[in-house]
């Protein structure tokens, strides 16, 4: 009876469309599971994000850019009806979104994450400003989802954002890549961990994920991977 109360009480819904989810559907709507644009091959052997040239190893942004993280796995691509449900569990308040996010990544790259058998999931920090604004870090959120479902530790404590730096959006490739270096450091001096995964919600031209990298290395870890809930097109 508890049960039931509170399923009417606190019914499950959507993530996309935020409509009451129907007794056969599970975690998303059937109308909003065909409006998901998932990640599709070719992609980028570094990065994961889909590439148009089957002939091409490398995107532009990795070509481009010096990244030193081993390989990404995004789920999907971040088009609209993504886009507005990662701002609603980013801006919105909307932490149970988080549960679906993991199950996608779990979906789509699962069994190789698990074969990773990293140390450790690490979320990316946000800006302390920030979490006292907004309450959470949505990152922190996906990386304790996704921790049940790939059997490995969320640490959450080894990297801080130590600057608030300005939204990533709002600026051209080489902007971005200035506006992180430095924001990232580490209250630790040296770790056990050989193998970690970053986790973030959004990979647009991969400065965030390469910042917190660098850090990583300098602490002494040798293979850093990550995983994000969608990643963006090239314009």
């Amino acid at each position: 009876m508890m049960g039931i109360a509170a399923d009417l009480l606190y019914p499950e819904i959507c993530p996309l469309c935020e409509e009451i989810l129907l007794h056969d559907e599970k975690r998303v709507c059937k109308r909003c599971s065909y409006k998901i644009s998932y990640v599709s091959e070719p992609c980028c052997l570094k990065c994961g994000k889909e590439i148009d040239d089957e002939e091409t190893e490398y995107c532009k942004d990795c070509e481009e850019g010096r990244r030193t993280f081993i390989k990404g796995f995004p789920a999907m691509n971040y088009e609209n009806t993504i886009r507005e449900s990662v701002a609603k569990f980013k801006y919105s308040n909307k932490r149970t979104f988080s549960d679906f996010y993991a199950y996608e990544i779990y979906k789509r790259h699962g069994e190789e994450i698990k074969a990773l058998d990293v140390d450790a999931l690490i979320p990316v920090p946000v800006h302390k400003t920030k979490l006292r604004q907004r309450g959470y870090n949505q990152a922190e959120l996906l990386a304790d989802s996704l921790s049940a479902y790939v059997d490995a530790p969320v640490d959450s404590n080894i990297l801080v954002r130590n600057t608030k730096t300005l939204p990533q959006k709002e600026l051209n490739d080489i902007e971005r890549e200035l506006n992180l270096k430095n924001a990232f450091n580490s209250n630790e001096e040296c770790v056990q961990y050989n193998k970690v995964m970053l986790v973030d919600d959004i990979y647009t031209t991969g400065a965030t994920i390469e910042a917190c990298t660098c850090v990583l290395h300098r602490l002494g870890i040798k293979d850093v991977y990550y995983t994000s809930i969608c990643i963006g097109k090239r314009d």
